[in-house]
């Protein structure tokens, strides 16, 4: 059986008479227009949220923080989804003077992201503007000047999180929605909390 893997395939044999396949439903229409897509998107959230624009101002502290490589993603083509949906966040957040921005990788406790793996998930222009002084990077769970305590669990173990995001007015996350119990909160709690 062939599966995707990363951005490539892997092939497994599957015990035989043990293992059921299911394939996947007809992948839907692509978009004609996908910057536009998300531009609608951040104009027009589901649920009560306001526009993403409505919620920049000057001089607040934005931290966009996204899906690492740990995913088995299908090839995808050029420019990586992340991509395109960060750089409309940056364009809004510079038309509305926002200055403290910094980009994180949420890996939780994954492999930390090479610099072309960082690069292909954010594109040329973002990577150039943010990794050379350090605003785009890895989150690192095991780093206890990064993380912060926000309270105990009924066990009481510490619930760390990430400190940037902790203490920005506000964070964006850009995920790549693949299965149902991705993406929202649980992204956030996942991949930018320690251990």
């Amino acid at each position: 059986m062939v599966f995707h893997h990363g951005e490539g395939f892997r092939l497994e044999k599957l015990p035989p008479g043990r293992s059921r396949v299911i394939y996947p439903a007809e992948p839907l229409e692509g978009l004609a227009d996908p910057d536009g897509a998300i531009r609608h998107a951040l104009d027009n959230p589901l649920g009560e949220s306001e526009p993403l624009r409505a919620l920049l101002f000057s001089g607040m502290k934005l931290t966009i923080a996204f899906d690492d490589i740990s995913l088995p993603l299908p090839p995808m083509r050029r420019p990586d989804i992340r991509q395109r949906v960060i750089e409309a966040v940056l364009d809004l957040a510079a038309e509305a003077g926002v200055d403290d921005v910094h980009l994180i990788a949420a890996l939780a406790i994954h492999r930390r992201m090479t610099p072309d793996e960082l690069r292909h998930a954010v594109g040329d222009r973002v990577y150039d503007a943010f990794a050379p002084d350090g605003r785009l990077y890895n989150h690192d769970a095991e780093d206890p000047d990064g993380m912060v305590v926000l309270g105990e669990t009924p066990h009481g173990e510490d619930v760390q999180f990430s400190r940037r995001a902790a203490e920005s007015d506000l964070v964006v996350y850009v995920n790549i929605n693949l299965v149902a119990m991705d993406g929202g909160h649980k992204s956030t709690a996942t991949g930018l909390s320690g251990y």
